[in-house]
């Protein structure tokens, strides 16, 4: 310290190891907690105050490792270019050029915070001003590592830097103690091996709309193996999902509840503990099944949704995605996917995948799924009923397919590349011409036919290895849009496009197909394969067993069979906050030839137009055109009835 004070170069003098620590005490002690106080608001729309000391920690941890190596080699490197006198001056403008690295670290960080403070004002909301505050911070910071005064206030700046790193490193502590607590521990199996019940597999795949199959009538010849399958199963023509993207959907599959109770709302959140403990994969479990999982999409992952205790085997990640959110990570880390959500680490990831390069087509191939799915049931003991779980990443965007799917709909060289195929979220659709709209339809059509090779050849190959009994379930998270000034999913559009996904069961033993037109919702598949394996529904879901919906002798109905035909849900409120009252987003109701669009509060998204509840007659205007609200008030009052009866029961804050 004393040379800084006689002006001398602080790089030079001070130990190697304080100078080599200041970069990562800049990013440990300013710049994480800078970073992580605007995220408080966003934190808590589906993290509970108590979540926040954790999700600082394992945030704290990240960071710890990757600064901690970089602190040991940058010291190792001082301390030798210190030990030689020639090298000496290249010692002093190593340790300037580090002080210069954290000050621009803290400075910009700081100017990140003063930017989002601004910003809750309303102001510079439409600016994008990423570079001038870089270039802002550079030039700070450059100032400062070349002033005696300015290397002085760094030195003196690392004293609080370290301890708000301390503050991290205890906040890291809690991360054990605020795990997901279930699954491990499990209760043991309540029944012995009974051969007589079925193996099930489910197979998920993701963004996949019935619109868009040619089984569910599309023009493209889109779902040929899919179609071949169903020639021996049930294909429920009317089955919905209830949300919109991957989290509600993928949830409300295997917890049997929707969204308004398992309250998995937000892309980074979960299901709640009681519908998590009282999940399909935990009944089966239990109940003696051999469980296990292959997870592509990390949103998908039973592990991020705090389901993978219940799992006895799992394939993690198939895809070869830059991401910090894999299921790999929330399989130990709970806060994983909140983490990742924070700017500090989108940009670390957007740095990375560019140093990388852009990945090739191998990141959505199906075949990373499927081969350790099937080397799996080639070990696992068939004497004991199996439930495996496979989720497949396409059709999800981007669209653009490997050859020779690519060009199969589309012969144009308009977009064939994966850049050139990203969707356009929400209302940015309506932007985009119609014929880049109708192109890029038709590069999701050539990726569903993509999925659907690689799906019905996995599932021939699934069964030859399970045996006759065994049930098959093909389903779909969610749908995607290119209509309606809509594109892709989430947000609070509800068209059929986005929520009308596929649903086929196969029965054990059933060789004839059959159509179904009774309406069904993705809550219904956890009681129907309950039900298959002998076991209870318990009172938490909110699904019926599908079993003798259609009147087949091949579908009788179990004990407790539902009524069909009951009104069906689907929503959005990922713009509410998880655990409290249901006071924003969509809610869609299907009742017979009628659905009703319910928007609740004040939704807010980029270039959203004025939204208005919207009555559909989906026999007359499947597509959706034409909004019968005004014509028909009694069937909107009836229909709202529905949805406000359910919000009453499910809507409080948790």
């Amino acid at each position: 310290m004393t040379a800084v004070r006689e002006g001398r170069g602080a790089g030079s003098d001070d130990p190697a190891w304080r100078i080599a620590a200041l970069p990562a005490l800049a990013l440990l002690g300013v710049v994480l907690p800078l970073v992580f106080v605007p995220q408080l608001g966003d934190f808590l729309y589906y993290l509970r105050p108590a979540d926040l000391l954790p999700a600082y920690g394992t945030a704290w941890l990240f960071l710890a490792i990757i600064a901690a190596p970089a602190w040991l080699i940058l010291a190792l490197v001082l301390e030798a270019l210190g030990s030689v006198r020639a090298l000496r001056p290249l010692r002093r403008l190593a340790g300037t050029a580090l002080m210069a690295a954290a000050a621009v670290a803290a400075i910009g960080a700081l100017l990140y915070c003063l930017l989002v403070w601004v910003q809750t004002f309303g102001l510079l909301g439409g600016v994008s001003l990423r570079r001038q505050l870089i270039w802002v911070a550079v030039a700070l910071g450059v100032v400062l590592a070349a002033t005696s005064r300015g290397r002085a206030l760094v030195i003196r700046s690392a004293w609080p830097a370290a301890w708000c790193a301390a503050f991290g490193a205890l906040a890291a502590i809690s991360i054990p103690f605020l795990g997901w607590q279930s699954g491990a521990g499990a209760a043991a199996p309540t029944s012995t091996s009974d051969p007589s019940r079925p193996h099930i597999l489910l197979l998920t795949i993701d963004a996949l709309s019935a619109e868009h199959m040619s089984l569910y009538g599309a023009a493209r010849p889109t779902t040929p193996m899919l179609s071949a399958f169903a020639a021996g199963a049930t294909t429920f023509d009317r089955a919905y999902s209830n949300g919109n993207f991957t989290t509600p959907g993928v949830a409300s599959i295997l917890t049997g509840t929707r969204p308004w109770t398992h309250r998995a709302l937000q892309l980074p959140s979960w299901p709640q503990a009681a519908t998590r403990r009282e999940s399909l994969p935990a009944l089966l479990q239990r109940d003696g099944y051999q469980t296990a999982y292959v997870s592509t999409n990390a949103a998908a992952g039973a592990s991020k949704n705090g389901l993978g205790g219940y799992f006895g085997f799992a394939s993690r990640d198939r895809i070869r995605d830059l991401d910090l959110c894999t299921d790999n990570l929330s399989a130990v880390f709970k806060y994983t996917c909140a983490v990742a959500a924070m700017p500090l680490f989108a940009q670390l990831v957007t740095f990375a995948d560019e140093l990388h390069g852009r990945l090739g087509h191998d990141h959505y191939d199906p075949r990373l799924a499927i081969r350790p799915a099937l080397a799996w049931l080639r070990t696992v003991d068939k004497r004991k009923p199996v439930f495996l779980w496979v989720h497949l990443f396409p059709p999800h965007a981007p669209y653009a397919a490997p050859a020779p799917w690519l060009g199969l709909f589309d012969p144009s060289n308009d977009a064939r590349t994966l850049a050139a195929t990203a969707p356009h979220w929400v209302y940015a659709m309506s932007a985009v011409s119609p014929p880049l709209a109708q192109t890029l339809e038709a590069r999701y059509d050539e990726s569903v036919r993509y999925a659907d090779h690689y799906a019905g050849a996995f599932l021939e190959r699934a069964l030859q290895l399970l045996g006759p009994n065994t049930v098959v379930v093909v389903t779909a998270d969610h749908g995607e849009s290119f209509r309606h000034g809509y594109g892709a999913h989430t947000g609070p559009g509800l068209y059929d496009e986005i929520i009308h996904i596929p649903l086929i069961i196969k029965l054990p033993g059933q060789t004839r197909g059959t159509r179904c037109d009774a309406l069904s919702e993705q809550v219904d598949i956890a009681p129907t394969l309950a039900r298959l394996a002998g076991i209870t529904p318990p009172p938490l879901w909110e699904g019926h067993s599908l079993l003798g919906a259609c009147g087949s002798a091949a579908t009788a109905p179990a004990p407790g069979a539902s009524l069909f035909n009951a009104p069906v849900f689907s929503m959005n409120f990922e713009q509410n906050p998880r655990y409290a009252r249901l006071t924003t987003g969509s809610v869609a109701v299907i009742d017979g030839r009628w659905k009703l669009v319910h928007y609740i509060g004040h939704p807010h998204y980029p270039q959203m137009p004025p939204l208005h509840d919207a009555l559909y007659d989906l026999v007359s205007d499947p597509r959706e055109t034409v909004n019968q609200a005004a014509a028909h008030p009694a069937e909107v009052a009836r229909l709202r009835r529905l949805i406000d009866t359910e919000l009453a029961r499910h809507g409080r804050a948790q």
